[in-house]
C-alpha cells in the first residue's frame, strides 16, 4: 500500500462520509422549515425528483464499478500476454548461433525480470495527477536493456547467412516490447476527473435531497443516514482503489506468480 495512494482515498472516502451526514442534516432541517412555513405535510412532486436523482446517481456508480472493472481484468490479461510474449521471444533465441543466442537469451530473461521488478516494486503514486507513475531507475534500466537486446539482435542477424532464422527472432522480440507498451498503457487508463467529480457531487446532493425527505417525519434517523453516508461512501473508495490495483488493497500481484513461474523457467 502506498502511503500518499492511502492518504488520499481514504480522505475523499472520510470528506465525502462527512459531508454526507452534513448535507443530509442541512437537507433535514431545511424541509422541516419548508413545510412549517408553508403548513404542508410534504413536498409536491419531491418524490419524482428524488427518484431521478437516485437513479442517475446508481446508474453513474454501476457504470463506474463495470469500467473499474473491466479496466482491472484487462489488465490481468495484458500481463499474461506480455509474458507469453517474452517467453516466445526467449525460446525463438534458441534458433541462432550458440555464443550470440546465450548472450541475448541471458539479456531477454534480465529484461523479463526488470519487468517483474517494475511491477513489485517500481510503481508509486503521484497525488497531482492522479495517476500511476514509474520510478525513473526502474524504467532507466528497463529502456538501457530493451536498446541493448535489439541492437544485438540487429547485429546478430547481420553477422549470419540465415535470413530465415532472422526473419523468425526479429518479430518476436518486437511483440514483446509492443506488449510492454501495451501493459504499460492499459495501467495509465483512469476515467477522467470529472467522472470522479461528478460521482463526489451526485453523492451529496442524493444526501441533501434524502434530508428534505426526512424532514415530512417527526425526527430524523441517524440509522439510516449514517448507513446511506457509509454505502455511498465506500462504493466510491472501492472503485477508485480497484482504478488503481498496484496501491490499494484490492490488488493483481497475485497474478504476478504466473510471471514469476516463467521467469525462473528461462
Amino acid at each position: 500500500m502506498h502511503l500518499a495512494f492511502l492518504f488520499f482515498s481514504v480522505l475523499a472516502a472520510a470528506a465525502f462520509f462527512a459531508g454526507s451526514l452534513v448535507l443530509t442534516s442541512m437537507g433535514y432541517h431545511y424541509g422541516k422549515r419548508y413545510l412549517n412555513e408553508n403548513g404542508q405535510t410534504s413536498v409536491a412532486g419531491l418524490g419524482s425528483i428524488e427518484a431521478a436523482i437516485f437513479a442517475l446517481a446508481g446508474l453513474l456508480i454501476a457504470f463506474s464499478f463495470s469500467g473499474a472493472l473491466e479496466r482491472f481484468d484487462e489488465r490481468r490479461k495484458l500481463m499474461t500476454a506480455e509474458g507469453n510474449a517474452i517467453s516466445t521471444a526467449y525460446d525463438r533465441l534458441d534458433m541462432m548461433e550458440n555464443d550470440r543466442k546465450l548472450a541475448l537469451k541471458s539479456k531477454v530473461k534480465e529484461y523479463f525480470g526488470a519487468r517483474v521488478d517494475l511491477y513489485h516494486e517500481g510503481i508509486d503514486y503521484s497525488l497531482w495527477e492522479g495517476v500511476e507513475v514509474e520510478i525513473p531507475s526502474y524504467t532507466a534500466r528497463i529502456d538501457k536493456l530493451r536498446t541493448e537486446i535489439w541492437n544485438d539482435a540487429i547485429a546478430a542477424c547481420e553477422a549470419t547467412d540465415l535470413k530465415l532464422i532472422c526473419a523468425m527472432t526479429l518479430p518476436p522480440l518486437g511483440e514483446m516490447f509492443a506488449a510492454a507498451r501495451s501493459r504499460d498503457g492499459a495501467n495509465r487508463r483512469h476515467p477522467p476527473h470529472a467522472i470522479y467529480i461528478t460521482l463526489f457531487a451526485f453523492g451529496l446532493g442524493s444526501s441533501f435531497l434524502a434530508g428534505v425527505a426526512m424532514g415530512a417525519g417527526k425526527s430524523k434517523s441517524w440509522v439510516h443516514v449514517v448507513i446511506f453516508a457509509l454505502a455511498l461512501g465506500l462504493a466510491l473508495y472501492i472503485i477508485t482503489d480497484i482504478e488503481f490495483p498496484r496501491l490499494g488493497f484490492v490488488r493483481v500481484d497475485q497474478f504476478d506468480r504466473v510471471l514469476v513461474r516463467m521467469y525462473e523457467g528461462m
